[in-house]
């Protein structure tokens, strides 16, 4: 245990040694390279070395932007974050996040001071993980950091932001790959289990994703009325609210799935009640529910998980000769059956897909199937001899 002046050309550092088993820590010192700084420099190797034999010693004291510190570095403010976080994002996010963390931020930023986080640094570091991870998942660890080092900044009200320039080209997702007016006969035609018989008009023709399909009750729908009111989604083994007020929606069923409803209630509609508990939008309380599922996997006795209904799915798509498609593509295929029909406004069918405006259903689902588009040419020319 000691420290001293360790000089290299004209630069001097000061290396401490707490303890035996630890290796030395060093510390430059921002200083002219005179003989009075050096004799100074001397100076205080001797009064650290003092203070560490008399058990004194404060890093913070000599020197309080050291990296060394705790609080000088990054893996400090990923625990500030993580006290923030748990209580402002879903169990699910955050443990998501926190493993992005662990896995690619601590280990080359753990112990960086945040004044060393620039912007050179940075995209040498988004250049070496370009090597194993897609865009996608790079822009979600690079803004895992860019969240951190911003509450250092705010703390110390630094504004120099090294993230600004910062710009990941992000991949466009696969393009929807919805199933044509004839795919979906043969889907609805082909025999199959009984469990999905009728959920599969459902899955086509009610425009709900599965995470929404799956937790659907029986006290969420009006049949007298062809309403169902989406309440809660299912994801990773969690109930909880609609992300947002728009996604909880109230959904007109068109005739299709009211059908498939009606001999889905003899099913399961007298099934005795579950509870459960569903995670609210501050994503720490859980409120109590009692329900009746529509979709139940006799097999388990309770609604269909996704891995479920995904192997129920395919097992199907394989009888009916139908190129496969995942499940979600049911979302998609309700979306430009009503816009290829020509009868339907974007404006309904966003609004029965919980979009705020149209320019999702644009930007997805401009491009319809060519079997399915109606002969508008024809309806035109007939529309002018009329």
């Amino acid at each position: 245990m000691s420290a001293g002046l360790e000089i290299r050309g004209k630069s001097m550092r000061i290396w401490i040694k707490t303890k035996s088993t630890e290796t030395p820590i060093k510390e430059t010192l921002d200083w002219a390279h005179t003989p009075e700084n050096i004799e100074r420099a001397k100076k205080l190797a001797d009064l650290i070395k003092l203070e560490i034999q008399l058990d004194q010693f404060d890093l913070g004291k000599h020197f309080p932007n050291s990296k060394h510190i705790k609080k000088n570095q990054i893996a400090y403010y990923v625990k500030v974050w993580q006290t923030m976080a748990v209580k402002e994002v879903a169990p699910i996010t955050y443990d998501n996040y926190l493993s992005k963390i662990n896995i690619h931020v601590l280990p080359r930023w753990g112990k960086t001071h945040p004044k060393d986080v620039d912007t050179v640094s940075v995209k040498k570091w988004i250049h070496k993980l370009k090597e194993t991870l897609n865009p996608k998942t790079i822009r979600e660890v690079v803004t895992r950091l860019a969240t951190i080092h911003a509450i250092w900044r705010h703390e110390h009200q630094i504004s120099y932001n090294p993230f600004e320039s910062i710009n990941i080209q992000q991949l466009d997702g696969p393009e929807p790959d919805p199933f044509t007016k004839t795919e979906i006969a043969l889907i609805l035609n082909t025999p199959t289990d009984l469990d999905i018989e009728n959920l599969l008009p459902c899955i086509m023709w009610t425009g709900l994703s599965i995470s929404e399909q799956l937790p659907i009750a029986w006290e969420d729908i009006d049949l007298d009325k062809g309403l169902i009111y989406i309440n809660r989604s299912f994801v990773k083994n969690i109930y909880r609210v609609t992300k947002n007020r728009r996604r909880k929606r109230e959904l007109k069923l068109l005739k299709p799935a009211i059908d498939a409803l009606r001999k889905q209630y003899k099913i399961t509609g007298h099934y005795s009640p579950k509870i459960i508990n569903v995670l609210q939008r501050d994503n720490q309380t859980y409120k109590k529910e009692q329900v009746r599922f529509v979709w139940i996997n006799q097999e388990q006795n309770t609604h269909f998980k996704y891995h479920e209904l995904c192997y129920r799915w395919n097992k199907h798509l394989r009888k009916t000769n139908v190129r496969k498609r995942g499940v979600n593509q049911g979302r998609h295929t309700f979306a430009s059956q009503l816009l290829s029909s020509g009868q339907v406004p974007p404006e309904w069918i966003a609004d029965q897909l919980g979009h705020t405006d149209t320019s999702m259903i644009y930007k997805h689902y401009g491009k319809l199937i060519a079997d399915d588009m109606p002969d508008y040419l024809t309806k035109i020319n007939n529309y002018i001899n009329q």
